[in-house]
């Protein structure tokens, strides 16, 4: 397993970048985020270090997370220069140094969104259901944030209108925060923020429920 994909996994208490997107049609009203648009700064510090901003409109529907960092895990570094764009139907991730990336069919925010409109609600029982406990409230850049503890997975998530300003994990060998600097929120954002580079080379990476779906199948056997 690639370093970066285990990290990935190891935040995966940053539950909200899991729903993905689907068509325009299906989420008409539907809000990942409590607040419309807005770019937020983030350092990265422990066994990842570096910077980390995200840009998103459309209450969070739309979003692009730009990430400069290195990544330390048991003696193996590897630097990461990408993108993840979340726009449509597809998650796309990239690496913008090898110019090449991924794309992922994103369905399962089609299926939450039809029984629910605020997805910062469903955010909350996905982190109940990971055994995630709200364990208070704390200020992050004079924003008060729920607290969020999922304890089997040694992490802690400070949340303010379904935007993480903090995340803490400590695992085995993996000590990591990712910390909000700067938010700007309701700020105009530039259309190239959202734009796949021209020479960058995207392969089909399939349906991420069928890909999760065949893991557990093959736990099963």
């Amino acid at each position: 397993m690639k370093i970066q994909s285990l990290f990935t996994f190891a935040l995966s208490s940053s539950f909200l970048f899991a729903f993905g997107t689907a068509s325009s049609q299906s989420l008409a009203g539907v809000k990942r985020y409590q607040i419309k648009s807005g770019v937020v700064e983030y350092t990265l510090s422990g066994t990842r270090k570096g910077t980390e901003t995200i840009y998103f409109e459309n209450w969070g529907m739309r979003e692009a997370k730009y990430t400069k960092a290195e990544l330390s895990v048991a003696g193996f570094t590897q630097k990461q220069n990408t993108l993840t764009l979340m726009d449509g139907g597809y998650t796309y991730n990239i690496d913008l140094d090898t110019r090449t990336g991924t794309k992922m069919e994103t369905p399962l925010l089609k299926e939450i969104a039809a029984n629910q409109k605020d997805l910062t609600e469903a955010g909350e029982k996905m982190m109940k259901s990971m055994g995630g406990v709200k364990i208070g409230t704390e200020v992050v850049l004079g924003k008060t944030c729920d607290v969020w503890e999922i304890k089997n997975m040694k992490s802690k998530t400070w949340v303010w209108k379904g935007v993480p300003l903090k995340t803490q994990v400590s695992m085995p060998s993996m000590e990591m925060t990712i910390m909000a600097t700067k938010l700007d929120e309701g700020a105009a954002i530039a259309a190239d923020k959202f734009t796949i580079p021209s020479d960058v080379k995207i392969n089909d990476a399939g349906n991420m429920q069928k890909m999760l779906e065949g893991l557990k199948t093959r736990k099963k056997n």
